[in-house]
């Protein structure tokens, strides 16, 4: 392992920029798809219920193999941790672009995500090591527009490349960007962090896995009713899987994951506020491709377009969202997330099958740069006071509930579709329930920002 401080200017500059590259396609990776669904329904004659997995499968599997990498970032050097992650990606990906029929290219996006749920935790951990505190909020800001604004790319991204050279063209790009990264992981990547102690025990990835994967299941048949046993039966199950592996780890002398990290108030205040973020922005990487292209016919280009601006925006806002909390804190950027959360909601309802890509790009913009503008200090405020041995535990458990949500989000989402009727009413229904979710962050806000400042 390298000592830190040993670490020069450009070897510490090298490693960032490698790890916010990778960290940014396998994250937009995962959402690419939300803008493909209603091509792959045609191309490959499945319905909405089954190629919305392609999203949330992906997101899912990213989720539950978080877990698991706590151990794997403890115990493999960080180098080749890093070159086993991409490799699963670019595999993946080269996968998806051969796929020949949906099973494989549902296979070859979970390869994707298994890559995806290596390198986030991972990411976050590394750039936490090798930058002083005092430059996190700056750094997680960085990250923040790596991990998740790419993840609100990714349907533009898809759409702009889909009318040109098809969904075939948007998989291949990506595996040329892994191939490229995997070389660069090999040049610039150290061993930054120590080995610790570390124990997997394979009860709590089968009880973990299973609980969430069920959870999700369960969730995606809620069509067929809330008491049927393939719903609300299943999801019961998840519900109590996942409440004995976290009695397991509480209980447990080696834990697959520290649950203690839950007694810093300022963590458990990130990870509730940021499965709200979530929930909003995951579902609406979804639903908004549907309001566009099959309720007021735009193509897939004129969706990309409209979300150009709005990405470009999120981006630099990301980035200052960052500064800002290194110098006053988190409060002021809750104002412009609830403001654009609410905004959003509203103009989402008000949507008709006659509304101009101005307004959908409208709907876009002002949701992604709400989310944008306070995922970054959320993230800071609930890693950077974690002490080292605590921060991989943290950062795996804040990812894994990040991404569990964004699989929750893109099925809940769909779920509200389907039950309401798979047309604009429903449309409005879900962006009823964004305005709800809106509603738990200002209370989060209101009584655990504003009222007094998280305690440690």
């Amino acid at each position: 392992m390298e000592s830190v401080g040993n670490l020069k200017k450009f070897e510490r500059t090298g490693i960032l920029v490698v790890l916010l590259i990778s960290s940014f396609i396998t994250a937009m990776s995962t959402t690419v798809t939300g803008n493909m669904i209603p091509n792959l329904m045609v191309y490959f004659n499945v319905s909405s219920s089954a190629a919305q997995w392609l999203t949330s499968g992906a997101t899912l599997l990213s989720g539950i193999i978080i877990p698991i990498t706590a151990f794997l970032i403890k115990k493999v050097p960080n180098k080749n941790y890093y070159l086993l992650a991409m490799f699963a990606f670019t595999l993946g990906s080269l996968g998806a672009f051969t796929a020949g029929n949906f099973v494989i290219l549902l296979v070859s996006r979970m390869v994707q995500a298994l890559g995806c749920g290596m390198m986030l935790s991972f990411a976050q951990v590394i750039i936490l090591t090798i930058y002083p505190k005092e430059q996190h909020g700056t750094m997680m800001a960085a990250y923040s527009m790596a991990a998740s604004v790419s993840s609100m790319v990714g349907p533009t991204y898809a759409g702009l490349l889909m009318d040109y050279v098809g969904w075939r063209g948007v998989f291949v790009s990506l595996f040329i960007v892994g191939a490229v990264l995997l070389v660069l992981g090999f040049i610039f990547m150290r061993n930054v962090t120590p080995k610790q102690g570390a124990y997997v025990n394979s009860l709590y990835v089968a009880v973990s896995s299973a609980g969430f994967a069920t959870l999700i299941i369960g969730l995606n048949n809620m069509k067929n009713g809330a008491l049927h046993l393939t719903s609300g039966g299943i999801m019961l199950i998840g519900i109590i899987l996942i409440v004995i592996f976290a009695v397991m780890q509480l209980k447990s002398d080696k834990p697959m994951l520290n649950l203690k990290v839950f007694k810093s108030s300022s963590f458990t205040l990130g990870v509730l506020i940021t499965i709200c973020l979530y929930l909003i922005s995951m579902g609406n990487a979804v639903i908004l491709p549907i309001l566009a292209k099959i309720e007021c016919g735009f193509s897939d280009t004129a969706y990309g377009l409209s979300t150009l601006v709005g990405a470009g925006i999120s981006v630099f806002a990301t980035l200052f969202a960052g500064k800002i909390y290194d110098k006053v804190g988190i409060k002021p950027m809750t104002i412009v997330t609830i403001i654009g959360f609410a905004m959003s909601s509203i103009c989402g309802y008000m949507s008709t099958s006659s509304s101009s890509i101005v307004w959908i790009g409208l709907i876009y913009a002002m949701q992604t740069i709400a989310m944008s503008t306070l995922i970054s200090p959320v993230t800071t405020m609930a890693l950077s006071n974690l002490n080292q041995q605590l921060r991989v535990d943290g950062s795996s458990i804040f990812n894994t509930l990040r991404q569990i949500s964004s699989s929750i989000a893109t099925t809940v989402a769909v779920l509200l579709l389907t039950l309401f009727g798979d047309d604009l009413a429903a449309i409005h229904s879900v962006y009823v329930y964004f305005g709800v979710v809106t509603a738990v962050i200002i209370f989060l806000v209101v009584f655990f920002i504003w009222r007094k400042k998280p305690a440690n």
